[in-house]
């Protein structure tokens, strides 16, 4: 990691180019979109192996790459450039790929920033020298060849902000490949002018912009499942009435967050900070993806043995727990996810949705159990509780899988007008809570 000097930047960016670089002989790039451009001077009859580069791209972008020896990020030496934490300086960072994942940091090269580097004028400016650069594990560049690969990426627009060389960044949103003559570079040592087309030799071969949304699609799918279809499943059983919707309800809930959980996975893969899986969002959202899976499978093994027996299950109470706890605990995961997405601003985003499910949920919970609270004869339960200790005790239910209550609800003994079968042994008496 390489950062210059704030005060000799100042002072290099108001000189001319032809006193703050030398005009050397130099392959030049300039991408056809306009976003990065880049010049490369190898020293001739130099043992060191050092190369001078200059780069530029806009200061809105969050970053911008060179990569070197392929037309793929795979076993590629790149060099990455981002504000420092000024915002008026530049942080270079050499990095090092081997595959379709974030690169990594490297100490094996040493780069050097030259006078003339720093951020002004709309404008992100590098001018360095690499030392021990022309080869490295798994790669190198050969100053004979006249088609040498090299790929190119910027970010999205934003700034890292950071003075280190590992710091974090969002995947790119635009990259492409391109091949450069490295004869045409071959020459006297010194910084290269910033390269406004292509030099002779120079082919763009890709430009791209990104369509990978799998994080994007994690975010969307996870907050759908767990800060609105679960709450509504909810809804649906205690405000409508309706445990055939809820089923429909919680099944395709339940398949939503474990499909966003796997584009999850796949995302983590991706990025430096979540590879290792050892960050908080995604060990909590293991357990809670989980927990979710166990308490369907509650509900479900319920709502089968009810409908075979007609009889209170002890799974009603796990069922509703696990429920109680997977769900704010889902969304409390949300506002760790953001973060280690770079993205903490749609914490706000979600807060405001949360708040909204909650101001438009809780009202009508509570308007049902007020109109079931006024309807309901004195001394007797709500015929749409759910499950009764002793069903004989209650009129009819109008839900068939009860997740109301458990054993234990009913006062005991049975009322007078009421009889048990003959063969019923009197249990002692239990007391029960109401699950809401």
């Amino acid at each position: 990691m390489v950062r210059i000097n704030s005060r000799l930047a100042a002072v290099a960016l108001l000189l001319t180019t032809t006193t703050a670089v030398s005009t050397q002989v130099a392959s030049g790039f300039a991408a056809s979109d306009g976003s990065i451009k880049f010049a490369l001077n190898i020293p001739q009859n130099d043992a060191s192996e050092d190369l001078y580069f200059s780069m530029q791209g806009s200061s809105s972008l969050s970053w911008m790459a060179i990569g070197m020896g392929n037309n793929r990020m795979d076993n590629t030496l790149m060099f990455m450039v981002y504000a420092d934490s000024t915002g008026q300086n530049v942080t270079v960072s050499p990095r090092l790929s081997y595959g379709h994942t974030e690169p990594s940091y490297t100490n094996n090269v040493t780069i050097t920033v030259q006078p003339g580097s720093g951020i002004a004028n709309g404008n992100m400016t590098v001018h360095a020298i690499c030392t021990r650069c022309r080869s490295w594990k798994g790669g190198s560049i050969d100053p004979t060849s006249t088609a040498q690969k090299f790929i190119f990426a910027t970010g999205p627009d934003g700034s890292i902000n950071s003075n280190s060389g590992s710091a974090n960044i969002k995947r790119h949103a635009s990259y492409g490949a391109f091949t450069m003559d490295l004869t045409k570079a071959v020459g006297a040592a010194g910084i290269p002018i910033i390269a406004m087309s292509d030099s002779a030799g120079t082919v763009q071969t890709q430009d791209k912009t990104d369509h990978d949304f799998s994080a994007p699609l994690h975010a969307v799918a996870m907050v759908g499942a767990f800060v609105i279809l679960m709450p509504a499943g909810v809804l649906i059983l205690r405000v409508f009435k309706s445990p055939r919707l809820h089923g429909w309800n919680q099944t395709v809930s339940a398949i939503v967050a474990v499909l966003g959980a796997m584009l999850g996975i796949y995302a983590g893969t991706m990025y430096n900070r979540s590879r290792n899986w050892n960050s908080a969002h995604q060990l909590f959202g293991t357990i809670i993806i989980l927990a979710m899976i166990g308490q369907f499978v509650l509900g479900f093994m319920h709502h089968r043995i009810y409908k075979r027996t007609q009889a209170p299950t002890k799974l009603a109470p796990y069922h509703i727990w696990l429920g109680r706890v997977v769900i704010p605990a889902g969304i409390a995961n949300g506002f760790l996810g953001f973060p280690l997405a770079l993205n903490s601003k749609y914490n706000w985003a979600l807060l405001a949705l949360t708040l909204l499910m909650v101001i438009g949920f809780v009202p009508l919970w509570f308007w049902r159990y007020k109109r079931d609270a006024n309807k309901m004869p004195l001394g007797m339960a709500s015929d749409s509780d759910g499950y009764q200790s002793q069903p004989w005790n209650s009129g009819p239910s109008s839900s068939d899988i009860n997740l109301g209550v458990y054993d234990g609800q009913q006062n005991y003994p049975p009322q007078p007008m009421n009889y048990p079968p003959p063969n019923y042994h009197y249990q002692n008496p239990q007391e029960g809570r109401q699950f809401v």
